[in-house]
């Protein structure tokens, strides 16, 4: 096994043949971490891909005094598979709180018990809207009514992305609150 904390302190300098050799030498532990973790082979390999992207880039913060060099570098392919696993929870959650908002604004030819439940739900559905703050009834309508994607929202307000996705989601979930609260 060659010193990886040689080949880290190389890479930290830019040295690509040092970060190659560094690679073959841990790639086999990174992807039994990634794939043991992520369970699914092209998610596994996207995250492996971004857990050497990070050692690439932050080879210098590594301290050997802190502890050996392999487990610094199982600790960030550990942390880039848990972020991954995080995000796909996240999205997965937005997902379906967005499909059962869409579902629920549906509009699907209604006979006249439907459409006599709908106004009166329409009332209801209109008095949560209404009770949302300024900026939450923007996004909301902007999402949902004109298709705007959240990075749109986001490039269109100057507003982080991760603020507006926030900002979506707490909106919905206000929505539902109120209207089960309704019922």
């Amino acid at each position: 096994m060659p010193d990886l904390e040689k080949l880290l302190a190389f890479t930290a300098l830019g040295d690509r043949a040092a970060f190659a050799e560094l690679y073959e030498a841990t790639r086999r532990r990174a992807w039994g971490i990634c794939l043991r973790l992520l369970r699914e082979h092209d998610l596994a390999e996207d995250a492996m891909q971004d857990a050497y992207v990070k050692i690439w880039h932050q080879a210098g913060s590594y301290r050997p005094a802190v502890g050996n060099a392999e487990a610094w570098l199982a600790a960030v392919v550990r942390n880039t598979c848990l972020d991954r696993l995080r995000s796909r929870r996240r999205e997965r959650s937005e997902s379906l709180d967005e499909l059962a908002l869409a579902e629920h604004l549906a509009d699907a030819a209604p006979g006249p018990e439907q459409r006599m439940e709908a106004s009166l739900s329409q009332g209801r559905l209109q008095q949560c809207f209404d009770a949302l703050k300024a900026q939450q009834r923007e996004l909301l309508t902007d999402s949902y009514v004109l298709g705007l994607s959240h990075a749109e929202l986001s490039a269109r307000r100057g507003m982080a992305l991760g603020t507006v996705k926030t900002i979506i989601r707490r909106s919905v979930l206000a929505l539902r609150d109120c209207l089960a609260g309704a019922a």
